[in-house]
């Protein structure tokens, strides 16, 4: 197909380095990042070997995801390397035989190319050693499986693509900050994640330790979420996803049920256990309707639902049709439905180009990439007019692909405030306004640790006509102007895109909204439970035929606040070349269609690709979870012809049956005859071989012990991996005591005022100029040089600073104190 002609990233050219990386393995960061870059205009081409995996064979995400790219198949490097000498962006995956080890790393590439910026996703490491790059195997070694109540006891297979998922996103958002940098300085870089950092990216707000904090806060850390999923069955057998998080939804549902009010409110009957309570008793009055009604029920009293629905089934709804979130195209005879670009970047209305200024060179260049080129020998972009930006000199030695970037935060919830932290997290100021009683996820510790570390909060009415002169300066002070209001409430607060155009014409301004800036469905309410329900997630967690479970990690706002930040990247990147303001939308539906990708339309039927079976153990006999004989589980994961062969042998040499003792009904199945054809996934034309070998497989693993097989098949060079029992606590402790993660800055430590020593997950991109964070490895480290200030701030902490700052008079910020319009810790 013709790649899409416009874009912020018109011109650039993508090049995909694939070569032996498998598809279903990588999941979504395998696709993904060149198929958003491709929906912001870039050429992608996809460099894969002329022998692909068994394992991704027939595999129809493939078809959905590299629709948009050009396809060559080499197995010889020379022709790659030629195709990178003159790349934009090179997106590597795979073994590093195949990548390094043929002189297709970033090292070996930059003295031939260095203005190519480099993002490499490796196969991922801890200190219990390195993991190949296949999700289920990351999700099995970190105990990941252990921790999402299934159907059955034990551990599940999580059919959220968490590793993919986060991985996408990390560098998705890289390489746009390194190409706004090349920008700046001339020159290209690297940056570098894995499944195991993208799997990390998705728990923010499942992550964290205290030493102080208060039970409840300490609690859901350490034992997990008590929260209700109402998830309710309706009379026709249909079911409802309901949320009343919003502003007066939970009286209003007690209301229409008949159910007795709430005296103390939403957060106090949370933590008293009587949501819980009514939880279980909405059962009976949902049972009495059917969907439709209690749909149009709902929504007339303003409160929000969302229908239960599998994954692909939203790609009919007109909505997503008219924002872009499905595309139609005609192809080999088909009609083709996809979930289209999630993102949406273009020139604020009536932007005008900055001040003139010669392209800077003042932001440190990658230190272990190209010297920065003179400035006298950076061109402006050819077509282009002239380029602004210029950071300043203090904020730009503090290091940080986004130093020197002001960033104002309007948001609140998750996905908003996630985008915002992200580009803290890369150098950015960040400075949250809120209201002087606080953002309304402040009763919720979990999130606010999750999404807003590295920030200065302003706490202030901007409802106040009082208010109004100080958000202007904060406005004009921005370089970012991010928010998740509803559609219509920021036109109605004077921060709309054309305020924003008309008090500064060069910001990026982003609106992360649930639906969409526009559409039929632009101004309904939505949040992560809502988007798990109407795009799949909740039903493909399931598994067949099971009852829908959904995630407790929320992982479609996560996703939706990566998405978020990826879309203001490309705005700055975009704002760089043009030297105008940019307008950016995304959604959480675009970050949960996103999800669910892979999934298409192909002359009205559904194309959904490999599904989970209904003991929630995988895909197939070659991707999946195994119990054996002592009641522990094991991956097992069967890329190629030659692993299936291995196994067919290894248990052929175990005897003439694969099985127990003989069937009374005749003789068992022998392993080499079942196992003759390499079938690892069921579905397509090879499901009923998947599923002989599947029932063979379990008969054989259950002869014996899980740490025995997987010794065993480990040692026929195997790709197996034993799934330890977790508790919520065992699986945090894992990530946040494991050295490696300390090392490589996956774990954030640091003092909070109400809670003392804290640790989470911390910032996870890593590029050539990442910062030194004076918290990586513990309290007792001396404060580095570089790197966002680690805090989480309370409410109003910096209001006065960053007022001041400002350059408000001290009497006006005297009355705004007074007036109780601004709120100072």
């Amino acid at each position: 197909m013709t790649p899409p002609a416009q874009g912020p990233l018109a011109g650039l050219r993508v090049i995909e380095i694939a070569v032996g990386a498998s598809d279903l393995g990588l999941g979504l960061a395998g696709g993904v990042p060149g198929m958003l870059l491709a929906g912001l205009g870039a050429q992608v081409t996809r460099v894969v070997g002329t022998a692909p995996l068994a394992i991704d064979a027939g595999l129809p995400w493939s078809e959905a995801w590299h629709r948009d790219k050009r396809i060559v198949a080499t197995d010889d490097a020379e022709p790659v390397r030629a195709l990178l000498a003159d790349a934009d962006v090179a997106l590597a995956y795979g073994p590093e035989d195949l990548v390094e080890g043929r002189g297709l790393g970033y090292r070996d590439l930059t003295g031939a190319n260095p203005r190519l910026v480099y993002a490499r996703c490796r196969p991922s490491r801890t200190s219990l050693g390195a993991v190949e790059d296949y999700g289920l195997l990351v999700e099995a070694r970190s105990g990941f499986c252990t921790q999402l109540t299934g159907h059955r006891p034990g551990p599940i297979f999580v059919d959220v693509r968490a590793p993919g998922t986060g991985t996408a996103g990390l560098l998705t958002a890289s390489v746009l900050a390194l190409l706004r940098r090349r920008v700046l300085t001339g020159a290209g870089g690297w940056a570098e994640t894995s499944l195991y950092d993208g799997m990390l990216a998705t728990l923010g707000c499942m992550i964290g330790r205290s030493e102080r904090a208060r039970p409840e806060v300490e609690g859901y850390w350490e034992f997990g979420s008590t929260f209700p999923n109402f998830l309710y069955r309706c009379a026709d057998g249909e079911l409802l996803q309901v949320w009343f998080g919003g502003k007066g939804m939970y009286a209003k549902l007690i209301d229409v049920l008949g159910d007795e009010p709430s005296t103390e409110g939403y957060y106090a009957d949370q933590s008293s256990g009587k949501l819980q309570d009514r939880a279980l008793r909405w059962r009976a009055p949902f049972a009495l309707r059917p969907r439709d009604i209690w749909l149009r029920r709902l929504r007339d009293a303003g409160i929000a639902c969302e229908p239960v629905l599998n994954p692909g089934d939203a790609l009919t709804d007109p909505h997503l049709a008219e924002t872009g979130l499905a595309v139609t195209r005609d192809r080999d005879g088909h009609r083709e439905t996809f979930v289209g670009s999630p993102l949406s970047v273009g020139p604020l209305p009536s932007a005008t180009p900055a001040s003139p200024a010669l392209v800077p060179v003042d932001v440190a260049p990658a230190p272990v990439g190209p010297a920065p080129v003179p400035a006298d020998l950076v061109p402006a972009p050819v077509g282009m007019g002239p380029v602004h930006e210029e950071p300043p000199g203090d904020i730009a030695a503090a290091g940080g692909l986004l130093a020197g970037v002001r960033v104002l935060d309007f948001s609140a919830f998750v996905a908003g405030p996630l985008a915002a932290q992200v580009l803290a997290d890369l150098g950015a100021e960040v400075v949250k306004v809120e209201p002087p009683e606080g953002e309304a996820m402040r009763a919720a510790a979990y999130a606010v640790a999750a999404c807003q570390r590295g920030k200065r909060s302003l706490a202030i009415d901007i409802t106040a006509p009082e208010a109004r002169p100080v958000v202007e300066s904060l406005v004009r002070w921005a370089d970012v102007v991010l928010h998740n209001f509803r559609v219509g409430v920021a036109e109605r607060l004077g921060i709309g895109a054309a305020d924003i155009a008309a008090l500064n014409p060069s910001a990026v301004y982003c609106h992360a909204s649930a639906f969409g800036a526009h559409g039929p469905r632009a101004k309904q309410p939505g949040n992560d439970a809502l988007m798990q329900a109407v795009t799949g997630l909740e039903q493909a967690i399931g598994g067949d035929g099971n009852e829908p479970i959904a995630a407790t990690w929320i992982p479609i706002d996560v996703a939706g606040g990566w998405l978020a930040a990826s879309g203001i990247l490309a705005g700055l990147y975009a704002r760089a070349t043009t030297g105008t303001g940019q307008q950016v939308d995304s959604s959480l539906l675009g970050a949960g269609m996103l999800m669910q990708s892979g999934s298409f339309q192909r002359d009205g039927e559904l194309v959904r690709g490999p599904a989970l079976d209904s003991a929630q153990t995988g895909y197939g006999p070659g991707y999946r979870l195994y119990q054996a004989g002592d009641g522990e589980w094991f991956a097992l994961v069967l890329p190629d012809e030659r692993s299936w062969a291995t196994l067919r042998g290894l248990l052929a040499d175990g005897g003439p049956r694969a099985g127990g003792p003989a069937s009374p009904t005749g003789p068992e199945p022998r392993a080499d005859d079942v196992l003759a054809t390499c079938a690892p996934l069921r579905g397509g034309t090879l499901d009923q071989p998947a599923r002989e070998a599947e029932s063979l497989l379990e008969k054989a693993f259950s002869a014996g012990t899980a740490a025995g097989w997987v010794t065993r098949l480990r040692a026929a060079d195997l790709l197996a991996e034993l799934i330890a029992p977790a508790t919520r606590d065992d699986f945090r402790r894992g990530v946040l005591d494991d050295p490696l993660n300390r090392q490589l800055g996956r774990v954030a430590a640091y003092e909070v005022a109400d809670w003392g020593h804290f640790e989470q997950i911390g910032p996870l991109p890593r590029h050539d100029q990442s910062p030194t964070w004076p918290f990586r490895t513990g309290r007792t480290e001396p404060a580095g040089p570089q790197g966002p200030v680690p805090r989480l701030p309370s409410i109003g902490e910096h209001s006065v600073q960053v007022l001041t700052e400002l350059g408000r008079p001290a009497d006006e910020i005297d009355a705004l104190l007074a007036n109780k319009i601004v709120r100072q810790l």
